[in-house]
This record gives C-alpha cells, sequence and structure tokens, in this order.
C-alpha cells in the first residue's frame, strides 16, 4: 500500500505526537486561540486553490477524534462541520465511500480504486452521541479504533496532553448497536491507549480479547497510538491485523505495507474546500500545510 510521495510531516496537532492524546479541553483558548484558528482557517483556503481535480487513487483513510464535543481542541470537530462533510460524502459517486476491509480488499487485489476510508480514533462517547446518527443516515462506513479500557469511563492516559476534565468513553452497547448495523467495524487501539514505546502483545492482546468478549468479533485491524510505528512490534501487528494505521499522510495504493497504513487527518480548521481537496489529486494543499506546521513548530511559534 504505497503513498504518492508520502509526506509523513505531522499535520495539526500532530498526528504523530499527541493527536490521539487530545481527550480534552484544549490549551488554545481564549482570544490568542481565536485569532490562530482564524489564521488556520484562511492559510487553509488558500491552499485549497492548489487541489486537483481527479479523485486520488487507492485508499484516502480520513482520521477523526470527537465530533461536536464542544472544546476548542483542533481534533474536536463541530456537528455542523462534521455534517457538511458527511454530506459531501454521501454525494459521492457509489463505492467511493467504503469500510476499512473493502478499501484493503482492493489494494490487496491490485485495484487502484479511489476509495476513501472513515476512521475514530480513540472510542469517545461523541462517536456515539454526535457522528453515529449523521453517519447512519446516509449509510456511510466508518472504523473505530478502540482503546478498550477506556470503555464507558474517562478518556484519560499516560501522555494526554488535554487539559481540563476528561472526556467519557463510548459504552459497549453503543458499540454493540453501531456494530450490529454493518456499518461499523470496531479496531484494536490497544487496551489503555499505551505509548508506542510500552507497545506490547499484552496490550493488543487484551483490547482483542476485551472486544471480542463484548461483541463477539475479534478485531481485524490496528492502529498506533500517536500515530507512530513502533517498528520491533511489526511480526506481532501482521500476525494480528490485516492493516496497521500510522498517522503518516499519504493515500494508500498497491504493493504497500499494509503494516504501515497513511492515513489524512481532519481538522476543526478545515473549510469544506480544503477538507474536499483531501480526496483529490496528490494531496498537495495537505503536504503543504504539513511543511507550514512544521516550519512554525521549528521556530518555536504555537501552530
Amino acid at each position: 500500500m504505497a503513498s504518492n510521495a508520502v509526506d509523513a510531516a505531522h499535520t495539526g496537532t500532530s498526528a504523530n505526537t499527541g493527536t490521539s492524546a487530545n481527550t480534552g479541553t484544549s490549551a488554545n483558548t481564549g482570544t490568542g486561540a481565536g485569532a490562530s484558528t482564524g489564521i488556520r482557517t484562511k492559510v487553509k483556503q488558500q491552499l485549497a486553490r492548489a487541489a486537483g481535480r481527479v479523485p486520488g487513487e487507492g485508499a484516502t483513510v480520513l482520521i477523526y477524534h470527537r465530533i461536536g464535543g464542544g472544546t476548542a481542541d483542533e481534533l474536536d470537530l463541530s456537528t455542523a462541520d462534521f455534517t457538511a462533510q458527511a454530506d459531501l460524502l454521501a454525494e459521492l459517486p457509489p463505492g467511493r465511500v467504503v469500510s476499512l476491509d473493502t478499501a484493503t480488499d482492493r489494494l490487496d487485489a491490485g485495484l487502484r480504486t479511489p476509495s476513501t476510508v472513515l476512521t475514530f480514533d480513540d472510542g469517545f462517547a461523541d462517536t456515539y452521541d454526535t457522528a453515529w446518527p449523521i453517519l447512519r443516515e446516509r449509510s456511510l462506513p466508518f472504523t473505530v479504533y478502540l482503546a478498550s479500557g477506556m470503555v464507558g469511563g474517562p478518556m484519560s492516559w499516560e501522555g494526554s496532553t488535554a487539559k481540563g476534565a476528561p472526556a467519557v468513553g463510548i459504552g459497549w452497547e453503543q458499540l454493540r448497536e453501531m456494530a450490529a448495523s454493518g456499518l461499523c467495524t470496531v479496531a484494536n487501539h490497544t487496551r489503555s491507549h499505551a505509548r508506542p514505546a510500552l507497545l506490547t502483545t499484552g496490550e493488543l492482546d487484551a483490547c482483542g480479547d476485551d472486544v471480542e468478549e463484548h461483541l463477539g468479533t475479534r478485531p481485524r485491524h490496528f492502529a498506533y497510538t500517536w500515530g507512530t510505528p513502533v517498528p520491533h512490534m511489526e511480526t506481532a501487528l501482521r500476525a494480528r491485523f490485516r492493516t496497521s494505521a500510522t498517522g503518516q499522510v499519504g493515500r494508500n495504493l498497491p504493493g504497500g505495507d499494509p503494516v504501515r497504513l497513511y492515513r489524512v487527518p481532519v481538522r476543526r480548521t478545515d473549510p469544506i474546500d480544503f477538507f474536499r481537496a483531501k480526496l483529490y489529486g496528490r494531496l498537495i494543499p495537505e503536504r503543504a500545510y504539513a511543511r507550514i506546521v512544521a516550519t512554525a513548530k521549528a521556530v518555536g511559534a504555537r501552530a
């Protein structure tokens, strides 16, 4: 599953260095945060003009975290913005938005068919409360990468950068309802949201056991916490999962490594044209924004 000139630069609040950790109220609040948000949105509006016109080949795997959580976090989209994105996705030709398994089947068959996959990291309650009704109404398939130890409890783990009280995790009954619809795939994101350096087979299997006990099926897919690959675990991952998703930006093409699945983050400051650009061409706007963020961080600016 190769990428077109994959750019591993981290985007937004960094898909590889803390995206999944933002679980509560963001520290970016107040007047300064509002100005920063406005600047990000304006920059993206300009970058979106460079979007391609041809659907991106292969599998484009979108990363979501929270929907309608009411925080100022870059990973917490407003309900209105997510609804607009879902409407856009629902208007795509049949077969464009597919499950992770369907996209993987196409890649395994050597097909470069444009495919869009929706994924939600961690298992926040608002995935069910807010996103699920919108997805169900439009019959959009999606995957939840579940940190199973957080189910029904506070979304808090070592290394979290969130401020304020932790968000709440989704419940097993809610997961059962979504999985029973045939639209939702529940995948492995470790039990404790373990740091990449602490990833073990025990963490993988504990999450798998939890999901199998409560949902009756064992996860076939995995996402690295913080989006960071763990090379020494790749043998264990290949033995357990069809794919292992990173936070590295890119599309997935036939012949690539399924243990290094590329994804594309979605953020609260993405205007709809910038979101649309994630589905077309060579991800030029996304890569350009990643370079801007990387440069800003290098000089100590708040990105």
